[in-house]
């Protein structure tokens, strides 16, 4: 796979449940940390069916960006592409999108400048099952998150200082798929998958 296409399992817009504001929300497809009890293994496999070119995508979305707020990039690990990680954030910013958060279950000090560069925020760190959370935007309590760009810096610190947690169910190709962080206490995603088998009314 070359710099100019990217696995992208799916985007959705509008979100409100990964960042501050309407957000696009992009899930790249492929990840090699493989926390434990992650949230979404189903993106962990690097499956080339979920291959699209950057700019094909870039078309797809363009509708999207005029009216979001932001974007969001999680996965997925996004930075196990990264030539085309960064592709894509060049367009991104050729474009006028400046409020950009990425999710990274890798440190940031292992993440590029050159992608910090090209970011507003990043949320950073491993998911750790036994790490409980009661913050919103984050899975485990070791994660954290850094402000990179000093414009965003207030409406960053209100959406962290906001209490008020919340999932969205969206279907995309046939599956089911949370869109947001569900408390790992709730264990949320055992009941959504008995309901999805009918074993519990909704």
């Amino acid at each position: 796979m070359c710099r100019d296409s990217v696995l992208l399992r799916f985007w959705h817009y509008p979100l409100m449940t990964l960042a501050p504001g309407r957000r696009l929300v992009l899930w790249f497809q492929g990840c090699d940390i493989h926390c434990e009890g992650c949230i979404a293994p189903e993106l962990q496999a690097f499956d080339e069916r979920y291959c699209v070119t950057v700019e094909e995508l870039m078309r797809e979305i363009s509708p999207a960006l005029i009216d979001s707020e932001g974007v969001t990039i999680s996965g997925g690990e996004a930075t196990c592409q990264l030539e085309e990680l960064m592709y894509l954030l060049e367009r991104l910013n050729a474009c006028g999108v400046r409020d950009i958060l990425l999710y990274t279950g890798k440190r940031i000090c292992e993440v590029p400048a050159e992608v910090l560069g090209m970011v507003a925020a990043v949320v950073d760190g491993e998911f750790v099952s036994v790490a409980i959370t009661s913050v919103k935007w984050k899975g485990s309590e070791n994660q954290t998150l850094t402000i990179l760009r000093e414009e965003f810096r207030e409406k960053y610190e209100q959406w962290q200082n906001d209490i008020e947690r919340s999932i969205q169910l969206v279907s995309k190709g046939g599956k089911k798929f949370l869109l947001g962080i569900p408390r790992q206490e709730d264990d949320m995603r055992k009941r959504l998958a008995a309901r999805l088998r009918g074993g519990e009314k909704q």
